[in-house]
């Protein structure tokens, strides 16, 4: 499994065919400098039609807080999807985990 880290720049939610979350990651907050992984723009998906949805809904809760509050994030994921693309060949990578890695210190 390989791990990216970044901030959550922004999230979609794809609808035809099959139930998908795409989100993508930048180097820094409010920041358009995007994850690329060999030279391409990464994009991370989430089937929500999976047999384990309360997992992926879980993760995708984190997802939305570590883009509202501009926290990072490590995302696990696998090798590029071929077969399909979002926007260029290899730009997918299915994502199986989600850490928020900093978060401010609440009292």
């Amino acid at each position: 499994m390989a791990t990216t880290v970044g901030y959550v720049g922004t999230i979609q939610v794809e609808t035809v065919n099959v139930s998908r979350i795409f989100f993508g990651l930048t180097g820094s907050t409010n920041d358009s400098n995007w994850v690329k992984i060999g030279g391409i723009r990464a994009w991370f998906t989430m089937n929500l039609e999976a047999g384990d949805r309360p997992f992926y809904l879980a993760q995708l809760s984190l997802i939305e807080q570590a883009m509202s509050e501009g926290l990072q994030v490590k995302v696990g994921h696998e090798g590029a999807i071929t077969g399909w693309h979002y926007r260029e060949p290899n730009d997918v990578f299915e994502c199986n985990s989600v850490r928020v890695l900093r978060a401010p210190m609440r009292f």
